[in-house]
C-alpha cells in the first residue's frame, strides 16, 4: 500500500468530518424569534454553513449487517446519522480511508468521490443524505452488473 497517497486522501477527507461532539450548542442563533415568543427557543449545532441545504435529501434507514454499494456523485454527498453507527469507506483508486461515524456524525464527501456504507452497528442505522445540486445525476456504481441494472430500470 502506498502511505503517501493514503495520507493525502486522508488530508482531503480530514476538513470534511463534522462530529456532534466537536459542534457548539447555539441558543442564539434563533434569539429573534425567541424574543417575540419564548415557545420559539431553539438551539442549533452548525455543521456546514450557516444553514443546511435539504434538497434534495432522503432519510435511508438501513438493516443492521446492511450496505450501500461502491458509487459516487457529480456533486458533493453528505452523510448526517441520526441514529445507528455506520463505516463510511471512501476510494481513490486502490486507495482507501474508513471514516467512523456515529449518531449526529456527519461527513461531506466531494464530487465523483468513489464511496460505500456499511452499517456496522447491532441495530439499524437511519442517515439522513443530502446532495449539492437541486436535481443530481443517478448514482455512478463502481459494480459493471449495478450499471447494466441501471440502465435497464431507466
Amino acid at each position: 500500500m502506498d502511505t503517501n497517497a493514503t495520507v493525502t486522501l486522508m488530508e482531503r477527507l480530514a476538513g470534511r468530518v463534522a462530529r456532534y461532539a466537536d459542534r457548539r450548542e447555539d441558543w442564539s442563533v434563533f434569539g429573534f424569534e425567541t424574543a417575540l415568543d419564548p415557545r420559539y427557543a431553539r438551539a442549533q449545532r452548525r455543521y456546514l454553513g450557516a444553514s443546511g441545504s435539504t434538497d434534495p435529501m432522503s432519510i435511508q434507514t438501513m438493516p443492521a449487517g446492511n450496505r450501500i454499494p461502491v458509487h459516487c456523485h457529480e456533486t458533493e454527498e453528505v452523510f448526517f446519522i441520526l441514529d445507528g453507527e455506520c463505516l463510511v469507506r471512501c476510494w481513490d483508486g486502490e486507495v482507501s480511508f474508513d471514516i467512523s461515524l456515529g449518531r449526529w456524525d456527519l461527513v461531506c464527501l466531494p464530487p465523483f468521490l468513489q464511496h460505500e456504507v456499511f452499517n456496522t452497528g447491532a441495530g439499524e442505522c437511519h442517515v439522513q443524505t443530502l446532495l449539492a445540486k437541486a436535481q443530481p445525476l443517478r448514482p455512478q456504481y463502481a459494480d459493471p452488473e449495478l450499471l447494466k441494472l441501471q440502465a435497464e430500470v431507466g
